[in-house]
């Protein structure tokens, strides 16, 4: 709890930057330093037995990430702690662009595989080589071509598999919801719709559309147009939820999200930023309730009373950069 402006984002995000190296809602982590200041260092114990130290920070050098005090690579890092979170900006989910949404899919196959970060890097290293060459001439596409398309395949397939997975456990959630909602559904729509069922068919849609690339010297196909639908009812999301429903909506996801990594033997941290903004007593109650299952959820607001009908185990008080306990003595 605390007054706004006094840091309870900053605070959240703080742990989400530890556990996964990136920001919520900096696009650098030189955004993340303080006013004047050169660079930051974030530390923190996880685990039981054996417990964990992650490092992530910033110096003169460049970025630093250390596992217990060592050199570690990125998919090593991100298996330590599983964070799922929700800020405003994840709003973009339902009323936002496909990108939005592609990156949802992105966090939730790494959150479930760590290792799928190389395949990511691997696709968008190949993508970025097939744009320079688009604006080019277009010479060496065969090559390179045959390079994305493995990757693409790759990613459609882990895509398509966390889109399914989600998909259930958001069944499940809403069965379970007190809150009366429509069906909320999720498809995923990969580019190109042959993608997934191997790599010779991929590439043959890619090659399909070289004439059009080439054309408007811009990749036309592959999983950077993929989208994900999220319906409500019989129509578009977007389209018919109102602000609070919205901010339903993509909490309802992130309790999916989180009840998945679950049920795959990774609890994750849950980080809920400004949860009870929008949302009605009623609605408020009921998507409190999305997240009782998990023992660890750190949820942030700038009105003291919103937790009191909930029995939260602990409630702090955030001024100046500092937390105490309140008075209440949770």
């Amino acid at each position: 709890m605390g007054d706004n402006g006094v840091g309870k984002t900053s605070l959240l995000e703080a742990l989400y930057v530890l556990a996964t190296t990136k920001s919520f809602r900096a696009g650098r982590l030189a955004d993340c330093r303080r006013h004047g200041e050169e660079g930051f260092l974030l530390g923190g114990e996880t685990g039981a037995s054996p417990r964990s130290t992650l490092e992530v920070g910033l110096d003169s050098q460049g970025s630093i990430r250390r596992l217990n005090g060592g050199s570690s690579s990125l998919a090593e890092h991100l298996a330590v702690l599983p964070v799922v979170s929700w800020t405003a900006t994840d709003l973009e989910w339902v009323a936002g662009t496909p990108a939005a949404r592609r990156r949802l899919l992105d966090r939730g196959v790494v959150g479930s595989r760590p290792g799928a970060i190389r395949v990511l890097a691997r696709y968008r290293r190949a993508l970025e080589q097939k744009r320079r060459l688009l604006a080019g001439s277009g010479a060496g596409l065969g090559p390179w071509n045959e390079v994305l398309a493995e990757a693409a395949d790759e990613l459609i397939r882990l895509r398509a598999a966390h889109a399914e997975g989600l998909g259930a456990a958001l069944d499940r959630l809403l069965e379970e919801s007190r809150l009366d909602l429509p069906p909320l559904s999720i498809r995923y729509r990969p580019s190109p719709a042959e993608g997934g069922g191997g790599v010779e068919a991929t590439l043959a849609a890619i090659e399909a559309a070289r004439a059009g690339e080439l054309e408007r010297r811009a990749p036309l196909v592959g999983p950077h147009r993929d989208e994900l639908e999220i319906r409500w009812g019989d129509h578009p999301a977007r389209r018919v939820a109102s602000a609070g429903e919205r901010k339903l909506l993509g909490l309802a996801i992130t309790a999916a999200r989180a009840r998945l990594l679950r049920d795959e033997s990774r609890p994750p941290v849950l980080l809920l930023d400004d949860l009870d903004a929008e949302l009605d007593r009623r609605r408020l109650a009921g998507a409190w309730a999305f997240f009782e299952p998990f023992p660890q959820v750190f949820a942030a607001s700038n009105r003291a009373s919103v937790w009191e009908p909930y029995g939260v185990e602990s409630s702090w008080i955030l001024t100046c950069g500092k937390l105490t306990r309140s008075a209440s003595g949770k």
